[in-house]
């Protein structure tokens, strides 16, 4: 087998959802159309691109990088995607900053406007070291990976409170675990998570990556729907069926031209949509229908 031949065949073992169980017969079928199409490199370069380990459903941007990718199969060329693991959008960093600002404001005089200060409540010398760790490594985060871990080290070695302990002592600590996926969706709602959980003394917790989806129909139903739709859409690009919406003529025009190339390129991009999909029937308690490649 040829370098890129294996390539092409083992790209689908890490597709993101279920590993090698995803390896079934509507991925060897898409395998088999390969031995049928001269790939050009521009559409290995795009299949590399699509939905699977680092490009997910809970990143901030995965639906912008999810209509960049349609459009790299539409003009025959790949280019850089956004959306992925670690994509932190300026006006998300921005905000960021401030909430992390707030936080240290808060352990320093107990002073807060708006709903940070409510849920943090009034401040004691536990409550303020708290906040003062969530704030600060907040705020690391816009320094890069290893101000982010030597802040969480430095927590990790001085916290004198089991509340700030319970934030930073583990790989899995909830501080942790935020700080090291800002890319998550819920990155602002975990903060609001954190200072109710300060404010209250409780054990604090986040959702970050796959986690994260059980809770997007409440806190982001658009995302959950508009990830249906393009499924949709490519389904029934597939099959040659006329736009039903204008989300779908949006598809459509994007996509270009049905010819084979373009053809093994949408199903495939069909096959990695479907594969979230149906995790998120199983995530959520729901079931769909969807279409068959074989």
């Amino acid at each position: 087998m040829k370098v890129a031949e294996r390539r092409i065949a083992e790209w689908w073992e890490a597709p993101g959802i279920e590993g090698r169980e995803a390896f079934d017969e509507e991925v060897l079928y898409l395998n088999s159309l390969v031995e049928e199409i001269s790939l050009p490199r521009w559409a290995i370069l795009v299949r590399d691109r699509m939905p699977r380990w680092g490009f997910e459903p809970c990143s901030h941007r995965f639906l912008e990088g999810l209509e960049q990718v349609l459009a790299m199969i539409g003009a025959g060329r790949a280019g850089p995607r956004c959306g992925g693991c670690g994509d932190l959008p300026l006006p998300v960093q921005r905000r960021l900053d401030l909430v992390g600002r707030a936080f240290v404001k808060w352990a320093e005089d107990g002073k807060g406007s708006g709903p940070l200060g409510k849920l943090l409540g009034s401040r004691t010398p536990e409550r303020a070291e708290a906040a003062r760790a969530v704030g600060e490594v907040v705020l690391a985060i816009g320094e890069g990976p290893a101000v982010v871990d030597a802040t969480l080290d430095q927590w990790a070695e001085r916290a004198a409170s089991p509340l700030v302990r319970s934030l930073v002592d583990k790989e899995e600590s909830p501080l942790t675990l935020l700080a090291h996926h800002p890319c998550a969706y819920t990155l602002l709602w975990n903060m609001d998570r954190l200072a109710h959980s300060i404010g209250n003394e409780e054990p604090p917790s986040v959702l970050v990556c796959l986690p994260s989806l059980r809770v997007a129909p409440k806190l982001d139903p658009e995302r959950i729907f508009t990830l249906r739709a393009i499924g949709g859409a490519l389904a029934r690009w597939l099959q040659e069926e006329p736009a039903e919406t204008g989300l779908d003529e949006r598809v459509y025009a994007l996509l270009g031209p049905r010819d084979p190339v373009r053809r093994w390129l949408v199903a495939s991009l069909y096959k990695t949509l479907k594969l979230w999909q149906v995790h998120l029937d199983k995530v959520l308690g729901e079931r769909h229908d969807y279409l068959s490649l074989i």
